[in-house]
């Protein structure tokens, strides 16, 4: 594929998305919610806020802000030819210190000490799709996290390869009238996560609507009463089930891009039950979000690849990423390390091709960092949750490992179910594992752990874990 025809042509903008769909249809409405914005007075926030940005070339935006002030936050920024970072406040004061220390030269937003310059209109940076634009921290799982760049032209080749197979339509799918359907994503993942960026760019690709809503705990049912489209884990989709099955003719949802853990058959089939149509894939912080999609089915398999992503699975079983989505680098020391385009990026994650299907789909075996030696053997925990997940009353589950003095470690497993499952029935159910992978106990999930609205710590269930072993 031609990179020059794809960053001048495919995506059709010549300006920020925003201003575009400003300046098509100022009246129609962009985000969604308790206070609405058209586009039209979306660009006019925007603008305000620009005046009010300083001459750092990277903004910092505080988590705890509310959604509607990081997104005008992020474009005027953008828009200024500046580079954001939401830094996610939950991080420790350490890890926070760490990760500030590698921007360069940087200020916060808000900056209460700036007053707005009322005198000099904001001069618009030019729409340059190929420049670092956005900074987006891995999950830190196996340390402290990096700090990945990525311009516009890779969140714009994700949105674009995504919406080709999972339906969302906007202003850009107009060619009659403003009749048509406009669809509305739920903003329901944080944005200092690359998931939660990645719906932002879908909005902007298509010129669709942003909903922002409450959508923490009890709130997330109403919430998904006004969208057609959210991005949630599977045990946010149990909880909200049965709300949305009480109120049948006023739900609109009907698309739920599910991911973080393992999806079952029968919560799929229960959500299809009521129109709605869920999906599931692959990706990762440094590949722009999604890599590879599916309809959720309950297989064990990721997907087919989208388009401008491209992926090759090495002979260690490794995935290795390359296309259009991938980063540009990590910012390290204030400066851009970039990413070898044509050697790829190591994910660190190990699969394989399903070749019984045509296009070939990918199968995530799970993460080397996860693996861990029991015995002398080679213990991959997502195999083991994998297994545990195809029992109907389990929700979720984590296998984790703890220390042993004659095997150096053993898989516990962590579970979630929908009813009263005793440690008998879970052994029984796992006698079908080789004898190294049986779980040598059962806890329940821990009240405790952290919900950021993607995934569960790995490493923090494990330190949980271990205590409960001590103890």
């Amino acid at each position: 594929m031609d990179k020059h025809l794809v960053s001048e042509g495919m995506f059709g903008f010549d300006t920020w998305p925003w201003r575009q769909w400003a300046a098509m249809a100022p009246n129609a409405k962009a985000i969604d919610g308790d206070t609405p914005l058209t586009w039209g007075e979306l660009a006019a926030l925007v603008d305000g806020q620009q005046a009010r940005l300083g001459e750092a070339p990277i903004v910092v935006l505080d988590s705890a802000l509310s959604q509607r002030a990081l997104i005008v936050g992020m474009l005027a920024a953008w828009q200024a030819g500046k580079k954001t970072l939401v830094l996610n406040q939950a991080l420790s004061d350490e890890v926070q210190a760490t990760v500030l220390s590698q921007l360069g030269v940087y200020q916060f937003l808000p900056d209460r000490s700036r007053e707005p310059d009322v005198n000099v209109l904001p001069t618009m940076s030019h729409w340059q799709p190929d420049q670092p634009l956005t900074l987006t921290l891995t999950s830190g799982s196996t340390g402290t996290p990096k700090v990945i760049a990525h311009a516009a032209h890779q969140h714009l080749a994700s949105a674009a390869g995504l919406t080709q197979m999972l339906p969302f339509l906007g202003l850009a799918d107009k060619t009659t009238s403003l009749e048509n359907r406009v669809d509305c994503w739920l903003l329901s993942l944080p944005l200092f996560h690359i998931s939660g960026l990645a719906i932002v760019w879908r909005w902007l690709y298509k010129g669709a609507q942003l909903a922002i809503y409450p959508c923490r705990g009890e709130s997330m049912a109403s919430a998904l009463t006004h969208v057609s489209h959210a991005s949630l884990v599977p045990t946010q989709l149990y909880r909200v089930l049965p709300s949305l099955r009480q109120c049948p003719d006023t739900s609109t949802l009907s698309h739920v891009l599910l991911g973080g853990a393992a999806i079952s058959s029968a919560l799929t089939e229960q959500a299809e039950q009521q129109g709605v149509s869920c999906w599931c894939g692959y990706g990762m912080t440094e590949t722009a979000s999604t890599v590879t999609l599916k309809r959720a089915d309950g297989q064990d398999d990721v997907g087919t690849i989208l388009p401008y992503r491209d992926l090759m699975v090495a002979d260690d079983g490794e995935v290795i990423h390359r296309g259009e989505t991938l980063a540009l680098g990590v910012w390290q020391a204030g400066a851009l390390h970039q990413i070898d385009a044509s050697t790829g990026l190591a994910s660190r994650d190990v699969a394989s091709w399903c070749t019984d299907v045509q296009p070939p789909t990918l199968r995530i075996i799970g993460r080397k960092d996860n693996q861990f030696i029991c015995g002398g053997e080679n213990v991959q925990p997502e195999v083991i949750e994998a297994h545990l997940q195809q029992c109907a009353e389990i929700r979720q589950a984590m296998v984790v490992p703890i220390d042993d003095r004659e095997f150096g470690a053993r898989p516990l497993a962590i579970i979630q179910s929908r009813g009263h499952l005793n440690a008998q029935q879970l052994a029984d159910y796992c006698r079908r594992l080789p004898a190294y992978q049986r779980p040598v106990a059962f806890l329940p999930w821990p009240s405790l752990s952290p919900e950021a609205g993607i995934k569960p710590s790995r490493a923090l269930l494990t330190q949980w874990a271990q205590r409960q072993a001590i103890d």
